[in-house]
């Protein structure tokens, strides 16, 4: 009786053991189990977008000490396009995304609008300081109530500039007559109007034939679009009117990051700022190489030395988003693009 009461406090205490040593492997097993976050883009192959994303998936890393992993997803594979991408934002499906100034400002917050009226911005330096501003910071604070946390301002779509299979664009007078492609955007259908061509709003999967056959003289595009659409096959001048620039806003869904410790939450920090100034790199590099291309194609190239001639044109476009944004917010938007410059 006594050496079986023995026996059974011996395996008892081994058990006690056993299921100790088990719940602290378990423990520190799922400390070390990384938190995984998706990064979503709907940008193809070596968009600056991209490499943007790849920066923040290994600065994030290397800040959490790998506690952190972040999966990236280029080319629409978690949603098809911007404004899904931002709905699965809101909705946590997505953790971390870039988005547009387009079907923001048209979709979700109209404050975004100004961000793409033709020709109110002239160089990236420009940009850069007004995003970086009070006005780009009120932007992000107001996408709080829209159900995600903005983060920054990388680079953009890169400038839009004019492609034509009819004459080069040096004066507002070249684009007179000139059926030209455009986004379904009112933006876009009344700067057209403006400069006197015939807009005709069309889905991008059918520019490229539209180009090829004549139905349209002319589009209008960043040069990454221009290459990696192979559109330099389709079209003989390139204007470099820099006519819209759509900045880009990081950013992630904020529960994802209120559930994280102060020190993860940190690193994100760092790794946004991270990706964000790559985003300016690699989009500078990637225009100068696809400047490169386009012209070793044979496509001519040229410069438009006059742009405030075709802003001077804009009267009823800016009237148009003003109308939607309030007297106020324009007129203090103006203030910070004309101080930038």
């Amino acid at each position: 009786m006594h050496s079986t009461l023995q026996s059974f406090c011996r395996r008892g205490i081994v058990m006690v053991c056993v299921t100790v040593v088990a719940c602290v492997f378990g423990l520190e097993a799922a400390a070390q189990t990384p938190i995984v976050m998706k990064l979503g883009t709907v940008n193809p192959s070596d968009c600056p977008r991209n490499t943007a994303a790849y920066e923040f998936a290994k600065v994030l890393g290397e800040k959490s000490k790998g506690r952190i992993k972040v999966e990236v997803y280029i080319n629409s594979q978690l949603a098809r396009g911007e404004a899904a991408t931002f709905e699965g934002v809101q909705m946590g499906t997505i953790d971390v995304a870039p988005v547009g100034s387009a079907p923001l400002g048209g979709m979700f917050e109209p404050l975004y609008l100004p961000l793409d009226l033709p020709f109110v911005w002239f160089s990236r330096e420009q940009i850069w300081k007004v995003m970086d501003g009070p006005i780009g910071q009120e932007l992000l604070k107001k996408m709080e109530t829209r159900g995600v946390k903005g983060f920054g301002f990388g680079g953009g779509w890169g400038f839009r500039h004019m492609q034509s299979n009819k004459r080069p664009i040096f004066t507002p007078e070249d684009m007179k007559g000139q059926t030209v492609r455009v986004q379904e955007s009112p933006i876009y259908i009344g700067m057209m109007k403006q400069l006197g061509a015939n807009p005709v709003p069309m889905p991008w999967g059918e520019v490229y034939l539209a180009m090829k056959q004549g139905t349209v003289d002319a589009m209008e595009s960043p040069t990454f679009s221009i290459v990696s659409g192979k559109y330099t096959e389709v079209t003989k001048y390139v204007s470099l009117t820099k006519h819209t620039y759509p900045p880009i806003s990081w950013f992630m869904n904020p529960k994802k990051y209120q559930a994280l410790p102060a020190d993860l939450r940190q690193a994100v920090d760092e790794a946004f700022k991270a990706a964000c100034a790559m985003d300016r790199k690699a989009e500078v590099e990637k225009e100068g190489a696809d400047l490169l291309v386009i012209k070793k194609a044979g496509v001519q190239v040229n410069e438009v030395k006059d742009l405030q001639a075709f802003q001077d044109r804009m009267g009823p476009v800016y009237d148009l988003v003003e109308a939607k944004v309030g007297k106020e917010y324009m007129n203090r938007f103006m203030s910070a693009v004309k101080a930038a410059r």
